[in-house]
């Protein structure tokens, strides 16, 4: 992990996903700001750290939050918790096109691209399953940061060795397959998308992964699993192709409206598939990458006409920036916030104010407080220029 100083125009918000820091001056001439990446990023990852937080009250604690858009769909169906992951899976492949437009394919950027995968990899192995290590038998291979690593990797490395159109083929192609994939026969069970675990994907992961899988038992499964990590790459591919695209039309005419276009299209495509191929973010169904995908290109559209193409300043974006700039750093450290003795008793209190129905404002204060308590030194890092690489 490097801590940076710097004071250059822009720099690549996606810290994991950036190339080497550059020399300030160097910097400032090739590169301009883009705002709107920094505040879509600083939303999701609040998105995140907000449905985690609810996540894990809801469990020890009984919590149940004021919106159902707050809390995962159950299996198929889709809420603003099962948008949020999906976005940054989304965003981190914008984030490589950005970062390795220019960086020539060789052995020195390969070893480069290997060693934040491991590190960015083993620091989601740790985290989660920080509280697990006297438990041998419950930790998980898994998780969220070991999703990105992997998308991270694979999207990388493609978008350094092949063309667009190439890189375009293999993502489709990879959501096309998946399909009959997640159909194929499951020993001693019949197949259904719409029932938790009982499908292809969810095998595997049962048979590979055993105790370790987030889920366990005759329908268990891992919502970050081995077979689903390939639509995942080929949403981060996606992203990739999108940030592309931007990069090279965003001057032109009608660039913006096109790109929204190009969303507006994933999401209705998402939508006619899901009868057929239900949205399940659970397995990541190809439906579920569509339509996500369709609303963060959408959702970074609408910032970035605001923000960059109108210089409008909205309310809050400063706030939202802080978080984007360092966004993986603050998923972190929310997760070893999750450590600290006061953590329980915040949720516990959240838990009890909705029994006694109290404000909606009120009983959500342990986790409003939570995320200020986040953006204190985010907001001091941002103003400061420091990045933190992972």
């Amino acid at each position: 992990m490097d801590f940076v100083e710097t004071n250059a125009l822009f720099e690549p918000v996606a810290v994991p996903f950036s190339a080497p820091l550059l020399a300030a001056a160097k910097a400032t001439k090739s590169r301009e700001r883009i705002v709107s990446l920094d505040v879509m990023r600083g939303f999701v990852v609040i998105g995140m750290i907000v449905v985690n937080t609810i996540a894990f009250s809801s469990l020890s604690y009984g919590y149940s939050p004021a919106s159902r858009l707050l809390a995962h769909a159950s299996w198929a169906g889709f809420t603003f918790a099962d948008f949020v992951f999906p976005a940054f899976i989304f965003m981190a492949g914008f984030s490589v096109a950005i970062s390795l437009q220019h960086t020539r394919f060789d052995w020195q950027t390969v070893c480069r691209i290997g060693s934040r995968t491991t590190i960015l990899f083993a620091l989601g192995f740790v985290l989660t399953n920080i509280t697990w290590f006297a438990q041998s038998d419950e930790w998980r291979w898994l998780g969220v940061l070991q999703r990105i690593s992997l998308c991270y990797l694979a999207t990388a490395l493609l978008f350094l060795s092949c063309g667009p159109r190439a890189r375009m083929i293999l993502s489709l192609s990879l959501l096309v397959l998946y399909w009959p994939l997640t159909l194929l026969p499951v020993p001693h069970a019949a197949t259904n998308l719409l029932v938790p675990g009982a499908n292809f994907v969810s095998w595997m992961d049962r048979t590979v992964l055993g105790a370790h899988a987030m889920v366990t038992g005759a329908h268990g499964y891992d919502p970050e699993g081995l077979l689903s990590t390939l639509p995942a790459i080929a949403q981060c591919l996606l992203g990739a192709s999108f940030g592309e695209w931007f990069l090279k039309t965003r001057g032109t005419n009608n660039a913006l409206s096109k790109l929204a276009a190009a969303g507006a299209i994933a999401l209705l495509l998402g939508l006619l598939w899901s009868p057929f191929f239900p949205v399940v973010k659970n397995i990541w169904t190809s439906s579920f990458v569509l339509v996500s995908s369709g609303l963060s290109a959408l959702l970074f559209c609408t910032f970035y006409w605001i923000l960059d193409d109108r210089k409008y300043r909205l309310r809050g974006s400063v706030f939202l920036e802080a978080f984007g700039m360092n966004a993986l750093f603050a998923y972190a450290i929310q997760e070893l916030a999750q450590l600290v003795p006061a953590a329980g008793d915040m949720h516990a209190i959240g838990s009890a104010s909705l029994k006694m129905d109290v404000p909606v404002l009120v009983a959500n204060f342990p986790v409003i407080a939570f995320i200020l308590i986040l953006w204190a030194p985010l907001e001091l890092m941002r103003r400061r220029r420091w990045i933190v690489k992972l």
